[in-house]
């Protein structure tokens, strides 16, 4: 962060972490960036981690190996496996003075062998919900939100997804003057009713760059479709610096990485 006189700027990374399949390459990237913030998913413990490390809670060790403060929540839980779960979690350099869950979508529990191998879909049904920290900057207080949007195969905009994202919008429009930012794996592309409707209550740091992919062409099922799905919305209090997605695999996703001033 960097603060002159009352101009602050700070970076802002959002990332999927692919169930830290690719963890030491992240930690290494996330060290060399040195981000204000973070906003992941895909984070977790236990049988439910690609990570090599089956006992390993991916909150707790990123939070360690980054020494960073963090909020964790999870909303899948799985009946074969007690001590797995799948959430999202939102670190800061900076004190976290608040922390509170929107939910968007309730389900399960469900099976290891079900989430692994999507059956039935299951992807579509799994739980869902928005993580917000209220990160103290001195005065300033600021809203760092993670979320994991809905998804299908291929992205639609159907009435869930819908439902959902009128849900996100909701809260954001809730949050009135207070500065927020947001970064999510909408699962979502660019131009969809999904994105539309939260960029209605918030700037999509997308909308005009020449980025058009953030699933990561060498590792996801989908990169070579081309989606861009991974997103940062903010509070009109912000002005965008830069915005890039580095070429780098450290998940099956892009991390988006952006410079801010508010």
């Amino acid at each position: 962060m960097c603060q002159n006189d009352s101009v602050v700027s700070f970076k802002f990374i959002q990332v999927n972490i692919y169930k830290g399949k690719y963890l030491d390459a992240l930690l290494e990237f996330l060290k060399s960036e040195n981000p204000d913030f973070i906003s992941m998913q895909e984070v977790t413990t236990g049988a439910a981690n690609f990570y090599e490390d089956k006992g390993a809670n991916l909150f707790d060790l990123l939070a360690k190996k980054l020494n960073y403060r963090g909020v964790f929540h999870f909303d899948t839980k799985f009946s074969d496996a007690a001590n797995s779960f799948f959430g999202n979690a939102v670190f800061s350099k900076w004190p976290i003075v608040k922390s509170q869950v929107v939910e968007l979508k309730t389900f399960g529990p469900i099976t290891l062998f079900e989430f692994n191998n999507n059956v039935n879909k299951i992807w579509e049904n799994i739980a869902r919900h928005m993580l917000d920290a209220t990160v103290a900057l001195g005065d300033l207080k600021i809203h760092a939100i993670s979320i994991h949007g809905r998804r299908t195969a291929p992205p639609v905009d159907d009435a869930e997804n819908i439902r959902q994202a009128k849900l996100v919008a909701t809260y954001l429009r809730s949050l009135k003057d207070k500065p927020f930012v947001v970064g999510g794996d909408f699962n979502m592309p660019q131009g969809s009713q999904v994105i539309k409707i939260v960029s209605e209550v918030s700037n999509n740091l997308m909308a005009d760059v020449k980025i058009t992919q953030t699933l990561n062409p060498k590792v996801h099922e989908l990169g070579e479709k081309g989606y861009l799905v991974d997103f940062i919305f903010t509070s009109r209090h912000f002005k965008k610096i830069s915005i890039e997605v580095p070429q780098v695999t450290v998940s099956d996703h892009l991390p988006v990485v952006a410079q801010l001033e508010i």
